[in-house]
């Protein structure tokens, strides 16, 4: 998908997009639609149509969030959950869409690469693609060196390391956090006691489904398709105490035979990625290790146990500890390119109300972080339209949050809560207002990307030459970044800053360096007037202990009475070649 301008030119016969039947081009958001079958196998156009339509609704929800146009809150919730008024990051933004995944969710490299060509065809000021690519998604980079930029998902295999896929320096790949608003779902067991879970749950009107009364409980420990086969859970509420392994077992289970709800306790309580969909209307409610006891023990000293579940509200605002590191968003560091600090930004991408046909749907995923962070880069492009792509992403990583409203750490969550560090976000969460008046950019041209790739960035179509004798570690790149995964002797890099904000400022080196490295920045004051816009300094990290070590954190702050930019900081002591 993109956004921004779209300019008709060249040869139409070179592009392999195709309107066919039923498409959208025309109105006024959508002002271009395409889809593309090359290198897709029939089979995937099964249950899809061949035209830009989107059957499976990803595509819908994730351009509504990046360029959709303010609904009332009378119409824009989902079944009366999360209603507010919606709109997109970039509400008067033009859509291009490019279709290359199918109903399945499946796509294809030639089909993207072929999308990508079109939309730099087209001039579109801003793509953003909520799929997975490999590491060396090199099209990207044809598209910022047109100015374009590029907005990429980090992906939803988390929480290890190193499960992050794209990690080209060259696009702005986003991690997704939690948001103040949360859905409580009460629960009362049969003796009274209350328990409050999360569920998207809402009252079905006209139906002989399941109304909040009290009904039988049956509780298990584990709900595999295996362990429930033969249970009569027709009019039951379920609860599963496996942490919610085989949920969406349990949930087709209790669909089929009729059951009334269901309730597990997964690791995480605030994400409700799937729960919607697959428990359609039941009551499926998640709930905490501690309360799961609770219901258990219940269930263990009853005779004759009953639960009823009330229909979810809606709660937002500072009473909800937020945001966090969504559990299945990817970490770094890349595999590959560990040179390269990933993913460079978090974004709002749990439980994120959007819409679904002629409808909305809770969703969460990296798919939904990355438009958000594609709608601000989008209204940046309007306020700075002379910033390269390289400026626009420096000034989201460098004004970016550690913290939440009350100063405290951002939290990651995984196997067990912990503090944020930057393979978990980036720079940090996004900071709209921020980003439009960063102070300083770290700029790059984009033929500079090519000193650090052995040249492996060219296609037939378009060939990139450089000198091979010039490659160089990736850390030495002008990004707002810096990661040593290798530091075994002292090492001196070279960030270059210009000053976008006031004429005559002055800015003051804070070095928070990683633990066992000794920071040092040369000079440590940065001066600029009408003729000195741009200043270069040296950073120089020495390893202070003899230690094949693990990833430590730290950061490099300019900061004045009035601005503070921040780079995240990261290295790795060894003793011996990794």
């Amino acid at each position: 998908m993109g956004t921004g301008r779209c300019h008709q030119g060249g040869k139409e016969n070179a592009r392999l997009g195709q309107t066919g039947e039923a498409t959208t081009a025309g109105t006024r958001k959508v002002i271009g639609a395409q889809f593309y079958t090359v290198g897709v196998p029939e089979e995937y156009f099964k249950g899809d149509s061949l035209s830009p339509r989107d059957h499976n609704n990803h595509g819908t929800h994730t351009a509504s969030i990046a360029a959709g146009s303010a609904v009332e809150e009378a119409a824009a919730s989902f079944h009366g959950i999360a209603a507010g008024v919606a709109r997109g990051g970039a509400p008067h933004a033009r859509l291009a869409v490019y279709k290359s995944c199918w109903s399945d969710g499946s796509c294809f490299e030639t089909a993207v690469l072929a999308a990508i060509d079109d939309a730099i065809h087209d001039w579109v000021d801003v793509l953003s693609l909520s799929l997975e690519m490999s590491e060396n998604s090199f099209a990207a980079l044809h598209a910022v060196k047109k100015g374009i930029v590029v907005v990429h998902t980090a992906g939803n295999k988390g929480y290890l390391m190193q499960t992050i896929k794209d990690t080209s320096p060259w696009v702005i790949t986003v991690a997704a956090t939690s948001i103040d608003r949360s859905f409580p779902t009460v629960i009362t067991l049969g003796n009274k006691q209350q328990i409050v879970g999360q569920s998207l749950y809402y009252q079905v009107k006209n139906s002989s489904s399941y109304r909040g009364d009290f009904t039988n409980l049956i509780c298990m420990p584990f709900c595999t398709a295996e362990d429930l086969n033969g249970t009569d859970v027709k009019g039951v509420i379920l609860f599963c105490n496996d942490k919610g392994a085989t949920f969406l077992q349990a949930a087709q289970y209790i669909v089929d035979n009729g059951g009334s709800g269901l309730i597990v306790s997964p690791t995480i309580v605030d994400d409700l990625f799937n729960i919607a969909e697959a428990c359609q209307g039941i009551a499926c409610v998640v709930v905490d290790i501690a309360d799961a006891d609770k219901i258990c023990q219940y269930y263990d000293d009853s005779s004759s146990p009953l639960a009823k579940i009330e229909p979810a509200c809606t709660v937002t605002g500072n009473e909800i500890l937020a945001p966090k590191v969504a559990s299945f968003s990817s970490r770094g560091p890349s595999v590959t390119y560990p040179a390269i600090l990933k993913p460079d930004i978090a974004a709002p991408g749990v439980n994120i109300l959007a819409a679904k046909k002629d409808s909305y749907a809770v969703l969460s995923g990296t798919s939904q972080a990355a438009p958000h962070v594609a709608g601000i880069v989008a209204l940046l492009k309007v306020l700075h339209p002379d910033w390269s792509p390289a400026a626009l992403k420096s000034a989201i990583v460098t004004t970016a949050h550690v913290t939440d409203e009350r100063g405290m750490p951002i939290l990651a969550q995984g196997s067990s809560l912990k503090i944020a560090d930057p393979f978990d976000y980036g720079g940090g969460n996004i900071n709209p207002y921020g980003a439009a008046h960063p102070g300083l950019i770290y700029d790059i041209d984009p033929s500079d990307y090519s000193k650090f790739f052995k040249c492996a960035i060219g296609t037939k179509r378009t060939p990139v030459t450089c000198n091979t004798t010039t490659t160089l570690p990736a850390y030495y790149i002008n990004l707002p970044s810096i990661s040593v995964p290798d530091l075994r002797h002292p090492i001196t890099m070279y960030r270059t800053v210009t000053n976008v904000g006031e004429v005559n400022s002055v800015y003051h080196a804070a070095v928070q360096s990683p633990m066992g490295v000794k920071m040092e920045v040369i000079p440590p004051v940065l001066i600029f007037d009408a003729a000195n816009k741009v200043q270069t300094y040296r950073v120089k990290l020495s390893p202070m202990w003899k230690l094949h070590g693990d990833y430590t954190f730290g950061s490099l702050t300019w900061q004045n009475d009035q601005k503070a930019v921040r780079i995240p900081v990261v290295a790795r002591i060894t003793i011996q070649e990794i």
